[in-house]
């Protein structure tokens, strides 16, 4: 009887996004100068070499960069979820029929998880933060001074069929849809989903064609929450100075009619500043449109 079925423990947050990097200890300076993340966890292999770099944004949510082992392609490796109980998360997708690992596993961070692979292909982690793990350990110390965000409010990722990316976040882990947009009138663009128990959410992003490497720079995101959108440009403009970054800074109202900004890393990995409330208070209607798929 269903009863007896294991249940989906609770989805509790957005933990991390992982991407390989060309260079990061230029990555590293990006995020501690720019975004003001100061602390940074870092692991090294027997030879001294860095091997992963974790970056605080706060006690429950980071971003790892690693050492790149393809160079030009994709900047995504993976990301993860944060849920109640991770060994109840893996038998609850292996009842149904979606494969798992053998068992959980202890991650470098000393908490325990496990990796799957989403319908598109992404490496998906399920976490089950430890009090003693990183970055739980540190909670009470700030990520930095002066961070411009300390919360991971959305992620976003390529998506090829909106149809089958609903079977696994939609119909298994029970996100709730509730906004889709249109960046061209034609065909979808952007599917937002919050997580069952927690206010943040994914972003489905569709595409047609095969995405080039800058544009997947664009698809593979995360999203930050801000309180105030000029306050935090004038302070990410005065940080950035002159510097050379691989796109220009900008700064909009989206078609969600939520103030937006994008910043991009050294491999021209984005960033999203935005803010919660849309600028007016009305909400953009869903859009009706057919996905590309």
């Amino acid at each position: 009887m269903n009863e007896h079925r294991p249940q989906r423990p609770a989805v509790t947050g957005l933990a991390s996004m992982t991407f390989q990097s060309s260079d990061p200890a230029k990555a590293l300076a990006y995020y501690r100068d720019v975004h003001g993340w100061e602390d940074h966890y870092l692991r090294t292999d027997a030879q001294g070499n860095l091997t992963n770099a974790f970056v605080k944004v706060n006690a429950r949510q980071w971003v790892e960069l690693r050492p790149e082992t393809a160079p030009q392609t994709d900047r995504l490796i993976q990301f993860a979820f944060e849920v109640a109980d991770a060994e109840a998360m893996r038998l609850y997708l292996a009842d149904r029929g979606w494969k798992v690992p053998a068992s959980v596993s202890m991650s470098l961070l000393g908490n325990l998880g496990f990796l799957v692979n989403d319908p598109d292909g992404h490496l998906v982690e399920f976490i089950q933060l430890s009090p003693k793990g990183w970055p739980s350990r540190t909670r009470g110390e700030p990520a930095g001074l002066k961070p411009l965000s300390t919360t991971l409010m959305h992620l976003g990722f390529s998506v090829y069929s909106l149809d089958a990316s609903l079977k696994f976040y939609r119909d298994l882990l029970e996100c709730r849809e509730f906004w889709r947009g249109s960046s061209d009138e034609k065909t979808l663009a952007w599917v937002q989903m919050k997580l069952p128990e927690d206010e943040n959410y994914i972003e489905l992003m569709l595409y047609d064609q095969p995405p080039t490497l800058e544009w997947l720079g664009v698809l593979n995101h995360f999203g930050l929450e801000v309180f105030s959108m000029s306050e935090t440009m004038e302070e990410a403009s005065r940080r950035m100075g002159p510097r050379p970054y691989p796109r220009e800074v900008g700064y909009s109202i989206g078609k969600c009619r939520h103030r937006l900004a994008n910043v991009y890393d050294p491999d021209g990995t984005r960033a999203e500043f935005m803010e919660r409330k849309t600028f007016d208070g009305s909400v953009t209607p869903s859009s009706p449109l057919p996905a590309p798929h």
